[in-house]
């Protein structure tokens, strides 16, 4: 069952207020109670909790008392409060919290609504977590959980490269430097050598204090490093940054390799991905398909009904073009009112039914343009042409195909012709 309440427990109004409103930012549906004695009376909903923001004291619970009672009901808890002395930060840390955040600081409420975003998002992030003791590895799984991290476990350096490679999607490594074999600084070698730092962050741990030991981790690949026994703050710090550094890298990747209005790969990539496949083919004897793919008297579209309704239309080609060809082949607009597919090794006559299909689907197509207070239907067509052969110059297959599709429009558009 998905959990989308989360139950604040907050005696200040203002500031019950303003939990509503970032938990609702957060996409959550808040509820609230402002007692100790209130939260019982919500027990029987405690299993529709995803957590609870709780503050420490309360008028019926000075102590915390609904801290406590709330993890003792498996209720995931994340404590506010305006108490800041050491010894009540460090009695909330010996507990199962998410996390501990005091309301004086200026960044408690937007930490706090980026914490619930990510916690609801975290268990499609994998961590690996390696290292030669079991219960090391069992903490540091309870506490990554806490978070809704998907963890991983490897006993070994060379389990640790088996289990990256059977979960590509791992984005973050936690190693011990001691162990027997391959120890944590070889296993950031091994690790570097086939996986950059903008693909998989790594976080070393060791007990020894020797401040050179941060510089080694470093220096053999690592993104960071802790001494333990570590700040269990600090601890979710650096994981969160070093998975947020992943993260933002794939984004700004995503977003150079992309075409902005439709989503499609954009030019730059398609030719840097197709290059040089299509010169492995040709090395290795193998036929090479690619297709051009050109919209129908575009520009009379964008003339009679406007340039907003011709981005409607680009859309709408390149939303079913994903729905044909992805993942198995690879499509970009390379052009304005261009695409391009290249299916790689598929036949020409499988390549000429895969785009005749896709071509009358196009042609069967109402797309709404949405002028004015009604709605607006137009249809529209494409030409395509596809070549298939064993070339070197990836520009020889596309000025092929840049060819073929013009003969489809001389030929009476709509059509898909192939070499």
């Amino acid at each position: 069952m998905k959990k989308f309440n989360v139950l604040i427990v907050e005696d200040s109004k203002p500031i019950l207020a303003l939990h509503k409103n970032l938990v609702t930012r957060a996409g959550f549906n808040p509820i609230t109670a402002e007692t100790l004695e209130q939260v019982k009376l919500l027990e029987p909903r405690f299993p529709e909790f995803f957590c609870a923001i709780i503050d420490y004291s309360l008028p019926d619970a000075p102590n915390g008392e609904a801290i406590a009672y709330l993890l003792a009901r498996n209720v995931p808890g994340i404590v506010m409060t305006g108490m800041i002395d050491d010894e009540t930060r460090n009695n909330i840390l010996q507990l199962p919290v998410i996390d501990y955040i005091t309301k004086e600081n200026k960044q408690a409420y937007p930490y706090l609504q980026h914490l619930l975003e990510k916690l609801r998002v975290n268990h499609l992030t994998k961590i690996l977590v390696v290292g030669e003791s079991q219960d090391t590895r069992n903490h540091l799984k309870d506490l990554l959980e806490r978070h809704n991290y998907h963890v991983i476990q490897a006993r070994c350096g060379a389990a640790a490269i088996e289990e990256l490679e059977k979960h590509p999607q791992i984005k973050l490594v936690i190693t011990e430097k001691e162990m027997a074999n391959m120890d944590g600084l070889e296993l950031c070698n091994q690790i570097r050598s086939k996986y950059s730092k903008d693909e998989i962050s790594i976080i070393g741990l060791s007990e020894d204090n020797n401040q050179s030991l941060t510089a080694k981790f470093i220096k053999n690949g690592a993104n960071d490093f802790l001494t333990t026994p570590f700040c269990l703050e600090e601890f979710y710090c650096r994981v969160l940054q070093n998975i947020e550094y992943i993260e933002n890298i794939a984004i700004i990747q995503r977003q150079a390799n992309t075409d902005y209005l439709t989503g499609l790969f954009n030019r730059r990539y398609f030719f840097e991905q197709v290059s040089p496949i299509i010169k492995r083919r040709y090395i290795d004897g193998i036929n090479s398909t690619l297709a051009m793919i050109d919209i129908d008297y575009f520009k009379s579209v964008n003339d009679t009904y406007g340039h907003d309704a011709g981005d409607v239309v680009l859309k709408s080609i390149a939303k079913l073009m994903q729905r044909h060809f992805s993942p198995n082949y690879l499509a970009a607009r390379v052009g304005g009112e261009e695409f391009c597919i290249f299916l790689d090794t598929t036949s020409r006559n499988q390549a000429i039914m895969l785009l005749d299909d896709f071509r009358k689907d196009i042609e069967n197509m109402l797309v709404d343009i949405g002028i004015g207070s009604g709605k607006n239907t137009i249809t529209c067509t494409i030409s395509i042409g596809i070549t298939h052969g064993c070339d070197s110059s990836f520009d020889e297959i596309m000025i092929k195909a840049d060819e073929l599709l013009y003969d489809a429009k001389d030929s009476g558009r709509n059509m898909v012709i192939a070499d």
